[in-house]
C-alpha cells in the first residue's frame, strides 16, 4: 500500500479502526467482500478461520483510494458495496447458480502468471456473438447474475496483497458484427452492467481492450461513454484488429495475434470460491432449506 502523504495514512488508519462498527451498525453485521472477511470482532471462531488482516487491509486501501482518502465518502461507499452484496449475493452468482449455456459460451477466464503487472487475470468477453442472441437480454436479472458471476470468479484470481496482481484486465470483442442496432433489452443490460460495475466494484480494472470494432466503433465507445467516468475511460484502448491485442498482452492467444492455444482452450472453467466464501454459500444454503 502506497500512502502520497500523512493524511491518506491517517483516514486509511481511521476507516480501518472503525470497520468492525461501521460494518455492525450499518451493514447489519455482513463483512465480505469479494469472498474475503473484514470484521474479526463479530465471531471469534470464524475470525480465526476466515480473517486475513493483511487481506481486509489490502481491499480497504483500494476503496479508500478509489474515493480519493475522503472519509465520509469512503465509508458510504463501503456501506453501499456490503449491503448491496448482501442483498444480491453475487457469490451465489457465481459459485452456486447455473447460468444459459448460451451465455457461459460468450464469457471466457484466462490467467498469465508471467504476463505484465496486473494483465494476469483477464476476463473475455464475445459480444461479437452475444449480440446475435438478443433472446438472453430478455430477462435482464439472468443476464446480470451471469455478467456478476463471470466479475467475481475473475475476482477470485487476483493476489490482493501483491501490487503486480491485485487488478482486472478486460477484453471486450466484437468480431462478427457487421451492423450493430443496439436494442432496448441489449441497451438496458448494458447501463445496468455498467452501473454495477462502477457502484460496486471501484479500483479493480487495469485495462479494458474492446477489439474487432472498425463498424461498428461510434456506437460502442459513444454509448460506453454515456455511462462511465472520466478516470475509467482512460483505462481503454480501442484496436480495430483482434491480432493486434497480442501488442498489449504477450501471452495473447493464437486467435489474438499470440502464440499461445486459441482462446477457449485457455479457458479456466472451475474457480473455487475462497473458504469463507464456501462458508456463506453452505451456510446461506442451509438456511434455506430450513
Amino acid at each position: 500500500m502506497k500512502f502520497e502523504n500523512d493524511n491518506q495514512r491517517k483516514v486509511f488508519d481511521q476507516v480501518f479502526t472503525e470497520l468492525p462498527k461501521i460494518i455492525a451498525e450499518k451493514c447489519g453485521g455482513y463483512d465480505e467482500l469479494y469472498g474475503y472477511k473484514l470484521n474479526p470482532e463479530d465471531d471469534k471462531d470464524e475470525a480465526e478461520k476466515y480473517y486475513d488482516k493483511e487481506v481486509a487491509q489490502h481491499l480497504i486501501y483500494k476503496m479508500c483510494k478509489a474515493f480519493q482518502f475522503q472519509k465520509p465518502l469512503v465509508v458510504e461507499r463501503i456501506v453501499n458495496v456490503l449491503n448491496w452484496r448482501k442483498e444480491f449475493d453475487p457469490l451465489s452468482a457465481a459459485f452456486f447458480e447455473a447460468h444459459s449455456p448460451e451465455l457461459e459460451d460468450v464469457g471466457v477466464i484466462t490467467q498469465y502468471p508471467e504476463e505484465a503487472p496486473n494483465k494476469r487475470v483477464v476476463t473475455w468477453n464475445l459480444y461479437g456473438q452475444l449480440v446475435k442472441k438478443k433472446h438472453l437480454f430478455k430477462d435482464a436479472d439472468k443476464f446480470i447474475r451471469y455478467r456478476i458471476g463471470l466479475m467475481e470468479k475473475g475476482l477470485r484470481l487476483l493476489q490482493f496483497t501483491d501490487e503486480d496482481n491485485n487488478y482486472m484486465t478486460q477484453v471486450h470483442d466484437y468480431k462478427g458484427v457487421s451492423v450493430f442496432r443496439m436494442d432496448g433489452d441489449i441497451k438496458k443490460c448494458t447501463k445496468q452492467v455498467i452501473d454495477i460495475f462502477q457502484k460496486y466494484y471501484p479500483e479493480l480494472l487495469w485495462a479494458k481492450y474492446f477489439v474487432n470494432v472498425p463498424v461498428v466503433f461510434s456506437l460502442v465507445y459513444g454509448m460506453v461513454k454515456q455511462f462511465v467516468d472520466e478516470q475509467t475511460m482512460s483505462k481503454f484502448v480501442v484496436l480495430s484488429e483482434g491480432k493486434k491485442l497480442a501488442q498489449y498482452l504477450k501471452f495473447a492467444p493464437k486467435d489474438y495475434g499470440g502464440k499461445q492455444g486459441n482462446l477457449k482452450q485457455q479457458n479456466i472453467s472451475t474457480v473455487k470460491p475462497t473458504a469463507y466464501g464456501l462458508y456463506l454459500l453452505e451456510k446461506h444454503n442451509n438456511e434455506d432449506i430450513d
